[in-house]
C-alpha cells in the first residue's frame, strides 16, 4: 500500500508496519511494541470481533485510561467497521451508565481497575442491566466474575475467523462512522459526536503537516481516551505520521517531565492548565529540553505569562511553539499559528484557519459580521461531525444545510486571518447594560504574580442585573487577598469588569477536556 492511498484508519498501521516493522510504534511502561507487533495485535482483535458478531455500525467501547488496548482496540474496531467510543474510569458510575445507555455498544472492554478503584463490581452491574452488551472483556484479572479475559478473547478464533475479516475489510469505506466521543456537557448533557473514517484521516493528514509531525517524532500521551486530543490531535495523527506514541495512564506534573526526559519527548500537546502544573513543580527549572521539537497547546487560549516562560526555553533549546482552535464536532484543530508568529500572537490568537476547511463569524441570526466584529464562530470542512448519536433535534441546531457547524463560542477575525476567540456565548454576561467576557479577566488575573488559574462567570445582581464572581487557585505557597486582587484588575480593567467577588480556592474542579468546570462553580455558589 502505497502513503497517499490510505483512506481508512487502519491503513496508517499497515502501512507502517511494511515500511518500517521494527521500528518502535507503543510504549506504555516496561510495554515496547514494534509497528509489526501492533499489526499483528490489532489483526487479531479485529477476527475476535468479527467472529463474536460486531457487524459495521455496531459500537465497540473502552473504559480504560491510555494504555496499549486504547490504540489495538480503536485500529482493530476502525477495520471491521464498527464505531470505537473511549470512556474514561475517572467518570462516576452514572456518568458512564449515561454513556454506555445512549450509545448502547455490542462490545464493552475494561480494566478491571484503575488507581484504587476496582471496576469490576460496576462492570458487572452494567452487565446485568444493559441486554445490548454481548460481551464484556477484562484487561487484567476477572476474578472469577465469568468474565472474559483480555488476551483469551485475543485469540478466540476459530476456522472461518480470518475468512469472516477478509468478507467484511472491502464493505467498508471512508464516510463510515468510525469514531464517537461524547462532549464535555458543560451546558448539560453530553452529547454524542460522531466523525467518520474521512473525518478523521483528514483531521491527522492536515495535523501532521501544521503541527511539523513525521515518522521520527516521539509523543507523549497522557489524555483521558474519551477526549479529542487523545484519540485525534496526539493518538491518530502519531499513527497516520507513524510516530512513536507513549502512553500514560494518567498526567502527573512531575511525571509527565520525567517522560518527557526519559522517553526523548519531541512533541508534546497538553492544555494550559497542564503546563501550568509543570511549572509549579522544583523538576520543570532542572529540565533536559534538548528533545523538543515542538509544543503545543490547545482546548483554550494560554495566559501570556505561560507563553512567555514557554518563549523563553524555545528559544534555548531550539524548538517551536503551536497552537490552533479546534473542538469534538471538528475533529481537532481547524485553525494553526505558525512559527513566525510573533509571542503576542501566541497568546492572544489561535491562528488562522487551513484549507480544506473555512471559518465565518456570524450574528445571532447567522449572517455573517463585519472583520473585527465580535460573533460566533463557525466551521465547515470534511472534518465536520456527522451528527449527535440519537439527537437529530440537538444536530440541527449546530449544523446547517451547507454544513456549516456553529460552536458557540465568540470570536473574531483581523486583517491578517487571526482568530480571537472571547469565550463561549454561554459564558458572556451583561453588567449594567456592557457585555463582559469572562477570558478577557481570566487573562487579567493569570499574569498576577500569585495567581495560578481562574476563572469567571457572571452571577444574577438586583442592580446590574449580572456581576462577575472570580475563582482563583493561587500559586503553590502564595497567598492572595481579595483587596490586592481587585486593585490589581482596576489597574489593567474598565471598572465594570472587576468581578464583585474574589473566591479563592485551593482547587477548581476541571472537566476531562481539561477546562474548568464552570457548572459546578455555578452549584457551588447557588449552595
Amino acid at each position: 500500500m502505497k502513503s497517499e492511498e490510505r483512506k481508512l484508519l487502519w491503513h496508517s498501521v499497515d502501512y507502517w508496519a511494511s515500511v518500517k516493522p521494527e521500528s518502535e510504534a507503543v510504549v506504555f511502561g516496561d510495554i515496547r511494541l514494534t509497528w509489526k507487533q501492533v499489526k499483528e495485535k490489532v489483526d487479531l482483535l479485529a477476527e475476535a470481533f468479527v467472529t463474536l458478531g460486531v457487524e459495521k455500525g455496531d459500537r465497540v467501547a473502552l473504559l480504560s485510561m491510555a494504555c496499549p488496548e486504547f490504540i489495538t482496540s480503536f485500529m482493530a474496531a476502525s477495520k471491521v467497521g464498527a464505531i470505537w467510543q473511549g470512556i474514561s474510569p475517572k467518570f462516576s458510575k452514572d456518568e458512564i451508565f449515561y454513556f454506555l445507555s445512549d450509545s448502547q455498544p455490542k462490545v464493552l472492554l475494561a480494566l478491571d481497575h484503575y488507581m484504587n478503584i476496582d471496576l469490576l463490581e460496576m462492570i458487572l452491574d452494567f452487565k446485568e442491566k444493559f441486554p445490548f452488551l454481548h460481551e464484556v472483556i477484562i484487561i487484567g484479572d476477572p476474578k472469577g466474575s465469568g468474565l472474559i479475559e483480555f488476551n483469551e478473547f485475543l485469540y478466540r478464533r476459530n476456522e472461518n475467523s480470518k475468512k469472516l475479516l477478509e468478507k467484511r475489510i472491502p464493505e467498508v469505506n471512508e464516510n463510515d462512522e468510525v469514531l464517537l466521543m461524547y462532549t464535555s456537557g458543560s451546558t448539560g448533557k453530553p452529547k454524542g459526536v460522531l466523525h467518520t473514517h474521512r473525518a478523521v484521516m483528514t483531521s491527522a493528514m492536515v495535523e501532521s503537516k501544521y503541527m511539523f509531525w513525521d515518522s521520527d517524532s516521539r509523543i507523549l500521551l497522557h489524555f483521558p481516551i474519551n477526549h479529542v486530543a487523545a484519540d485525534v490531535e496526539m493518538g491518530y495523527t502519531a499513527i497516520y505520521s507513524g510516530a512513536t506514541i507513549v502512553l500514560m495512564d494518567r498526567f502527573l506534573p512531575e511525571g509527565s517531565l520525567i517522560e518527557i526526559e526519559k522517553e526523548r519527548i519531541s512533541h508534546l500537546g497538553q492544555v494550559p492548565a497542564m503546563y501550568l502544573m509543570q511549572m509549579s513543580t522544583a523538576k520543570f527549572r532542572s529540565m533536559d529540553w534538548s528533545s523538543m521539537r515542538v509544543m503545543v497547546w490547545g482546548a483554550y487560549s494560554a495566559n501570556e505569562r505561560m507563553v512567555r516562560v514557554l518563549s523563553d526555553l524555545a528559544k534555548k533549546y531550539n524548538f517551536l511553539l503551536l497552537t490552533g482552535y479546534g473542538s469534538t464536532e471538528v475533529c481537532g484543530f481547524t485553525t494553526f499559528a505558525t512559527p513566525d508568529d510573533p509571542v503576542e500572537l501566541l497568546f492572544s490568537s489561535t491562528g488562522r484557519i487551513v484549507p480544506p476547511y473555512e471559518v465565518k463569524i456570524v450574528d445571532e441570526e447567522r449572517k455573517e459580521v463585519p472583520q473585527g466584529k465580535i460573533g460566533e464562530i463557525a466551521f465547515r470542512g470534511p472534518v465536520v461531525m456527522k451528527e449527535y448519536l440519537n439527537n437529530p433535534i440537538a444536530t440541527s441546531l449546530v449544523k446547517d444545510n451547507n454544513g456549516w457547524l456553529y460552536t458557540s463560542d465568540l470570536g473574531w477575525v483581523n486583517e491578517q486571518g487571526y482568530l480571537f476567540v472571547c469565550g463561549r456565548k454561554s459564558e458572556m454576561y451583561k453588567t449594567g447594560g456592557e457585555n463582559v467576557f469572562p477570558k478577557e479577566i481570566e487573562d487579567v488575573l493569570e499574569m498576577h504574580p500569585s495567581v495560578l488559574m481562574s476563572a469567571v462567570i457572571g452571577v444574577p445582581d438586583s442592580l446590574y442585573g449580572e456581576v462577575g464572581h472570580a475563582f482563583i487557585v493561587p500559586k503553590p505557597g502564595a497567598t492572595v487577598k481579595e483587596n490586592d486582587l481587585r486593585d490589581y484588575c482596576r489597574r489593567h480593567l474598565a471598572g465594570f469588569k472587576v468581578p464583585r467577588r474574589f473566591d479563592v480556592r485551593p482547587v477548581l474542579p476541571m472537566l476531562a477536556n481539561g477546562k474548568i468546570d464552570k457548572m459546578t462553580l455555578r452549584q457551588w455558589i447557588a449552595s
